[in-house]
């Protein structure tokens, strides 16, 4: 029986004439007058047009047969129809035409609203009963009986919803609020399907439409700012306060000959990143406004060259091309605004200071955040003026609310809104869109009001706590968004985020490359209007806030972060200058890889030794040599750098069904030495050398086969600790003997023996009992090694096999995710990751499996464990080949092979 979407309609038909039956008669009034029988209306303020109505009645079949035909062209089939009743049939996968069908039918305008039909939408299976033509198969089912008695209950011009159709559940359809009737001896109810923005997508689009309205509440400020030539002026406003726009309106007011405007660039280690990029910006701006280009002397022109190249110059030759490009003109002084000043390079801030002093008549504007202290470059200037911008005024938070809908909501309702979140701009244009995009606000041409009327309703936003006040008042709005957010655009924002929030196409794109994300070019449009970034350039996009850039890297788990640090080292070394190789060594030095992180903070201290920055080549030496001291200390800490990729957050891999039983290999050699103590600490090789035995080798066929979802034994063998035997060799090496017999009875080989000892020996009859599928044995097993003490991990782990051979998956995926949640070193981690994963495929979710063994492959190459890559490579060559994936399947067959046949680290 397939499953189909049923869209019922219920007109209003009059007979032709009635006179001429006695089974019909008109209804009877209280009074036991006769009432012509009009349907209930939900336009109760339109005249009662009783001709009209029965025009409408009249036109019954003529708009039905119309109906049936744009139900045809939409790819329906007709299924039922009655005397006042017909229904269609969708695909599920045809959601939004049947939606569209019914809307239109809804609020067809050339129909009077009391004679429009009411419509019903159900999902379910139904049953073919016969065919009637080429657009006519009858069926009969219960959607079809529930979108009936919808359509019976709902008033003309309405279309009502089955609360359990997937669409609703998913959120992907738009509603109204709900409706209940009686039809018959039923109790029904609906939700009304919003007619005029059915999607969730047209919804999204709102934010499009919001404005981008004049600076407001901030004239004191303004007017305080009074910066003569030669002074710097300090603007102290937290994120989000309208800090950034209000520099950006400054260099409108004061009217300069030239203006720059610096801001924080990548990691800002790159000696003279926020002014290159400034530079760069600004020398295109100058050619569209058609204003005079600077001239600069033959002897600054190779100067500024290397400054875009990103080569740098020593600071004193920066300072004379800033006083060059912005020098005077017509009585009129240069203006230089810097935004997040505490978070610009030191060099770049050196340069600043330098120029200012050179008596050239240079103007500065730096904004700070609330509490950040002045950098030291700039603390030998004396401040002319300085201003804290704080939250806006009532009345101008209500005037912002209602210029950023473009004048479209009531005095009440930007008052009810603006009352809703912290007074900064910020914090009220991400609330607005946070409630156009969840549904709370409706913005329908030139009107804009609550989808429910309880919406935006409650308690005003209270004073915050000094804990909140710490947090940007928007930081909170911007992770609701991010949740409605789907996970390719995020996962771009992320990347983003990771290069600072402000980066080319080229680094973004080769960031995501791997992680399944789209292109830049792809989803522009989308991340633009709904106001996430915005071109700085072309070719570079820039987060729009950087409120939100701490939003999303906040959001990054803590276990992911040190991959997108090592692919964001990669990717920084390819597309920056020398001097920018700073940037990617603090990227390698946050993801752990010190060697890397020594090797480009080397690379980029000679280039700056060679521009004559000498104090940047000294940091950048030091950083090297702290680096290299750390990795000799901790060498087991230091991943290998061969890995750059980011975690992947979509993949081609969508289904893993049933597969037959993996082909075991030869068990693997017994490598340990006989003088070490069985229960001894895990080592990154010996832990390898256990992952590796878990993986099946290759048929006989050449193909790689996945693991049996019901089995988990095909999980057993990434669970021994250091000194237990392999499981694949036990099926036939060992035996648990008579099944009478208490296993519990064979934990001791002589009178004395350790605890230590005793918890090996139990660990080792559980994973025979394992292997043999006797889960209560298996069971019984765990709790005494529980009560042992010992192995921790493992018993967790074997936990969740006995739940997942029990058919309780649910809580055997959580025991395996606390294990792999758990802080451990990176060998083990890497055999709890990879636990979980074999655990995520044999409960049949694939994509987390493939999450788990990528996050396992890292921490296995972070430990420098060969044995552990070529483990978590077989399994991700199994899991390909399972799901279709040869090539896939192959590539990983390959990394394995190569892990495997590398010398033991």
């Amino acid at each position: 029986m397939p499953e189909r979407i049923v869209v019922s309609f219920r007109g209003t038909a009059a007979l032709s004439q009635p006179d001429s039956t006695e089974a019909v008669a008109p209804w009877a009034g209280r009074r036991g007058a006769l009432r012509a029988a009009v349907p209930p209306s939900r336009h109760r303020s339109a005249p009662r047009d009783a001709g009209a109505a029965a025009r409408g009645e009249e036109t019954y079949l003529t708009r039905a047969l119309a109906l049936k035909k744009r139900a045809e062209a939409l790819g329906a089939t007709l299924c039922a129809w009655s005397a006042q009743t017909f229904s269609f049939e969708f695909t599920p996968e045809d959601i939004e035409e049947a939606v569209l069908l019914a809307a239109l039918a809804a609020e067809d305008a050339a129909v009077h609203p009391d004679a429009r039909f009411a419509a019903g939408i159900a999902q379910g299976e139904m049953t073919y009963v016969g065919e009637a033509g080429r657009f006519t198969a009858l069926s009969w089912g219960q959607p079809l009986l529930v979108a009936v008695m919808l359509a019976r209950i709902a008033l003309p011009g309405d279309v009502l919803l089955d609360p359990a159709l997937p669409a609703v559940l998913s959120g992907e359809l738009m509603t109204l609020g709900l409706h209940r009737g009686i039809d018959g001896a039923r109790r029904v109810r609906g939700l009304r399907l919003d007619a005029q923005q059915p999607l969730r997508r047209q919804v999204v689009e709102s934010v499009a439409r919001l404005c981008k309205p004049p600076l407001l509440g901030r004239d004191g400020e303004l007017a305080e700012l009074a910066v003569p030539p030669g002074s710097l002026a300090v603007v102290r406003a937290e994120a989000g306060a309208g800090g950034s726009r209000l520099l950006l309106e400054l260099l409108r007011l004061l009217s300069p000959s030239r203006s720059l405007f610096v801001a924080p660039i990548g990691a800002s280690r790159e000696p003279f990143g926020a002014l290159r990029r400034a530079l760069a910006r600004a020398a295109p701006r100058t050619e569209k406004a058609r204003a005079r280009a600077p001239v600069l002397p033959d002897r600054l022109r190779p100067a500024l060259a290397r400054l875009l190249a990103g080569e740098g110059v020593e600071p004193w030759t920066a300072a004379e091309v800033l006083t060059t490009w912005l020098a005077p003109s017509d009585t009129r002084f240069g203006l230089l605004a810097v935004d997040d000043a505490a978070e610009v390079d030191a060099v770049s801030l050196d340069a600043i200071a330098i120029a200012m002093e050179m008596g050239a008549g240079l103007r500065a504007v730096v904004r700070l955040g609330r509490s950040d202290p002045l950098p030291a470059p700039l603390t030998a200037i004396t401040p002319a003026a300085a201003v804290t911008l704080g939250p806006l005024p009532a009345a101008s938070a209500q005037d912002l609310v209602r210029r950023l809908l473009d004048g479209s909501i009531d005095e009440a309702g930007a008052r009810r809104w603006a009352a809703r979140a912290p007074a900064f701009p910020l914090a009220l244009r991400e609330l607005l869109c946070e409630a156009l995009e969840s549904g709370a606000l409706r913005w329908i041409g030139r009107s804009v009001a609550p989808r429910r009327r309880s919406a935006g309703r409650g308690r005003p936003a209270r004073t915050m706590t000094g804990a909140e006040l710490a947090a940007p008042p928007a930081f909170r709005l911007i992770e609701g968004r991010l949740r409605l957010l789907a996970v390719g655009p995020r996962t771009l924002l992320t990347a983003l985020a990771t290069l600072g929030g402000d980066a080319s196409d080229a680094a973004i794109d080769g960031l995501c490359d791997g992680t399944g994300a789209p292109k830049v070019a792809s989803v522009e449009p989308a991340l633009l209007g709904a106001g996430w970034a915005f071109r700085p350039e072309p070719g570079w996009l820039k987060l729009s806030s950087r409120t939100l850039r701490d939003a999303l890297l906040a959001a990054v788990p803590p276990g992911e972060r040190a991959a997108w640090h090592l692919a964001a080292a990669r990717v920084v070394e390819e597309h920056a200058g020398v001097l920018g190789l700073a940037d990617a060594a603090w990227h390698a030095a946050k993801a752990g890889d010190r060697r890397s992180a020594a090797e480009l903070a080397a690379r980029a201290a000679r280039a700056a030794g060679d521009a004559l920055l000498e104090s940047s080549a000294a940091e950048l030496l030091a950083f090297a040599d702290e680096q290299e001291t750390a990795r000799e200390h901790r060498p087991d800490e230091a991943p290998d750098s061969t890995s750059s990729q980011p975690p992947t957050f979509r993949t081609p891999i969508e289904v893993v069904g049933d597969a037959p039983d993996p082909e075991r290999g030869p068990p693997a050699p017994a490598e340990e030495r006989p003088d070490a103590p069985r229960g001894a600490a895990d080592s990154p090789a010996r832990a390898g050398r256990r992952l590796s035995s878990a993986s099946p080798d290759r048929a006989g066929s050449g193909t790689l086969r996945a693991p049996r979802p019901d089995d988990p034994r095909a999980a057993l063998a990434h669970e021994a600790p250091a000194g237990f035997l392999d499981a694949t060799s036990l099926d036939t090496g060992h035996s648990l003997g008579d099944a009478s017999g208490d296993p519990l009875a064979k934990t001791s080989e002589s009178p004395v023996l350790s605890m230590n000892d005793i918890a090996v020996r139990l660990a080792e009859l559980a994973k025979q009992a394992l292997v043999q599928g006797d889960l209560r044995t298996l069971e019984r097993l765990v709790g005494e090694l529980r009560r042992t003490g010992e192995h921790a991990e493992l018993v967790e782990r074997m936990s969740g096999l006995v739940s997942l051979g029990r058919g309780a998956k649910d809580e055997a995926l959580r025991r395996f995710r606390i294990a792999a949640e758990a802080e451990a070193s990176p060998a083990q981690r890497a055999r709890a990751l990879l636990a979980y994963g074999v655990a995520l495929a044999a409960a049949g979710r694939t994509e987390g499996a493939l999450l788990e063994g990528l996050s396992a492959l890292a921490r296995a190459r972070e430990a420098e464990d060969r044995r552990g890559e070529q483990a978590c490579a077989r399994f991700l060559a199994q899991l390909a080949a399972a799901t279709g994936h040869e090539d896939a399947a192959r590539a990983w067959a390959q990394v394995a092979r190569i892990a495997g046949a590398a010398p033991p680290s």
